[in-house]
């Protein structure tokens, strides 16, 4: 896992979406984050515990280090729970991709095709003609596009599945908590947009909505986790093979 520190960071963008308004300054409060999407494999460790359910079309040859997809909101909250973690809130997630400064992307304000897997739908779109595959890749491919924090693949590949109920008027919140919304509330947030469509940029301050159950060929997750318990883990395993605690590699 990746490591963020406590502090403010700018969320939100005025030139976006009318949801992604008005643009505050907000603290959060020290956690970690997955480097990396949650992958095939690691999904199939919790399915063999028998503590996720088995996803069709989430095997096969050459598939380990891909992202899991298909996979439902509760299904993520399944797996971070047995991994000892959670769904990383809206504002976490999107701290983790931006850093401090409100850059549109994770790497910078400038787009670039070359950072990320996205704008390719049926070999179509604005980078299909620079290579997009128009599929998920295997996780970890576009070093040149992590964010300041070193965190990969926030930008393309697959949307994830953050904490976060939907509520369009979140960001008239001067806070980042966990927006819980009501029990009938069905909607959940998504984050970093996908490989796979001609419509709209990997912006940083982005955000879709779809229904909790909702599955698709480009939607999956990481994970992330409060500072103490992932500082208490890295300094345990640290002990173990006799090396200074860090968070930098899982």
């Amino acid at each position: 896992m990746i490591a963020v520190p406590a502090g403010p960071f700018v969320r939100g963008d005025e030139s976006g979406d009318p949801d992604e308004k008005p643009t505050a300054r907000i603290n959060l409060a020290a956690f970690a984050i997955d480097r990396t999407e949650v992958t095939v494999e690691q999904y199939s460790e919790c399915v063999a515990a028998k503590a996720c359910p088995a996803i069709a079309g989430s095997s096969g040859k050459n598939s380990a280090k891909l992202p899991v997809t298909q996979v439902s909101w509760q299904e993520a909250v399944a797996y971070c729970q047995w991994a000892g973690k959670r769904l990383p809130s809206e504002s976490e997630w999107e701290k983790a991709a931006r850093g401090q400064d409100g850059r549109r992307y994770p790497w910078g304000n400038e787009f670039s095709c070359q950072r990320g897997n996205f704008g390719n739908f049926s070999m179509d779109g604005r980078c299909a003609e620079e290579g997009a595959p128009g599929k998920p890749v295997l996780v970890g491919l576009y070093p040149s596009g992590a964010s300041p924090y070193g965190v990969l693949d926030m930008a393309g590949n697959v949307w994830e599945w953050t904490q976060d109920s939907y509520q369009r008027d979140a960001y008239l919140r001067s806070d980042g908590r966990v927006v819980r919304g009501t029990s009938t509330d069905k909607l959940r947030v998504l984050r970093g947009g996908g490989c796979c469509s001609i419509f709209g940029l990997p912006r940083t301050a982005d955000r879709l909505a779809l229904p909790l159950d909702y599955r698709d060929g480009d939607i999956g997750f990481r994970c992330a986790k409060d500072a103490d318990s992932a500082n208490a883990r890295a300094t345990s395993q640290a002990a173990a093979t006799n090396q200074a605690p860090g968070l930098a590699k899982p």
